[in-house]
């Protein structure tokens, strides 16, 4: 039987963002208007993270930490991602609850397996109005939506430039993303999400692992008969 489904837990669920998030790292294109730096200008480095990503397919390990402004609360999780151009990805959070977010690039599943519950969606509906799926075809999309900025010097490191990433329309959110870009191999480290709430998503990035061979089976979910399935409504 299928229900709406829209819970608290469901609106705090990270997943959207990430999934969000790594769709960009993936199709950084080299055309937006070069900055000065010491060390290279903006264009290049979106240049050298884009040929990183250019992989049949890669895996890593997240680390998350999210501030709830709002209900004073500090969200940790950790586990690991997978993905498979164009929009095939397949997150496993491990801890502090297991659960999976996946997609093949139409449709969207989120599984908890302790609940037995499935929560079934449109790829498209639940990543919100900025259509992240088809940066993939349309990568110059990214620089119709955002400005690219250096990020204040105080927070760049000896080992990372960080980049700031500006949406161009306002929308509550989504606000500004960091991107902590690795001077040595230019794998995306890390990632911070800010919304219009005082919400902030940090993601660290660990041990990535390029052309796995991943089929395409792994990013689309077999609901079990006897799940408990939901639809999933909104972004």
């Amino acid at each position: 039987m299928t229900h709406l489904f829209l819970s608290q837990k469901t609106q705090r669920l990270p997943g959207c963002w990430c999934v969000a998030l790594c769709l960009i790292w993936l199709n950084l294109a080299p055309h937006s208007p070069c900055a000065a730096s010491d060390l290279l200008p903006i264009c290049e480095i979106l240049k050298r993270v884009q040929h990183r990503y250019a992989a049949a397919d890669f895996e890593v390990d997240f680390f998350q930490e999210s501030h709830l402004k709002a209900m004073g609360i500090v969200d940790a999780a950790q586990g690991h991602v997978s993905f498979k151009p164009p929009a095939m990805m397949r997150w496993h959070y491990k801890t502090p609850e297991e659960y999976f977010i996946m997609t093949d690039g139409q449709a969207v599943w989120v599984y908890r397996p302790t609940e037995n519950q499935v929560m079934v969606g449109r790829a498209a509906e639940y990543f919100g109005d900025i259509k992240w799926t088809e940066f993939f075809t349309q990568p110059n999309a990214l620089l119709e939506d955002f400005v690219v900025q250096w990020a204040p010097s105080d927070v760049q490191t000896e080992k990372q430039l960080v980049l700031k990433l500006l949406p161009k329309r306002s929308r509550p959110s989504l606000v500004q993303i960091d991107l902590s870009v690795s001077k040595r191999t230019f794998d995306i480290v890390q990632s911070v999400t800010s919304n219009a709430f005082g919400d902030k998503t940090t993601i660290r990035f660990e041990d990535f692992r390029f052309n796995q061979g991943l089929d395409a089976s792994l990013f689309r979910f077999k609901i079990p008969e006897d799940a408990d399935v939901f639809q999933l409504e909104g972004n």
